[in-house]
């Protein structure tokens, strides 16, 4: 997927909600992809789109590394209510 594609599939996540939260690579993203899910957030990981803005995106360039690095999205709210995202009482 070139750049262009990777903003396209950005905007279009966006537009359905989804935020996007970090790009990183393996153990951070199943770390944090946990976290994000017991706030009862959904969670999806898509290939890494480099930050608008970004100076330093030469990792995006290099294949070998194209598939290591992944943005996380949420979409959803954390529920204030006790009841309904605290499974564990």
């Amino acid at each position: 997927m070139d750049r262009e594609q990777m903003r396209e599939r950005h905007k279009k996540l966006t537009q359905e909600g989804w935020e996007r939260r970090f790009t990183a690579e393996e153990p951070r993203l199943s770390e944090m992809k946990e976290v994000y899910e017991s706030l009862g957030l959904e969670v999806r990981i898509e290939a890494a789109v480099p930050e608008e803005g970004q100076e330093c995106s030469g990792c995006f360039d290099l294949p070998e590394l194209e598939e290591r690095y992944k943005t996380l999205y949420t979409r959803g709210h954390v529920s204030d209510d006790p009841d309904e995202s605290d499974e564990m009482f």
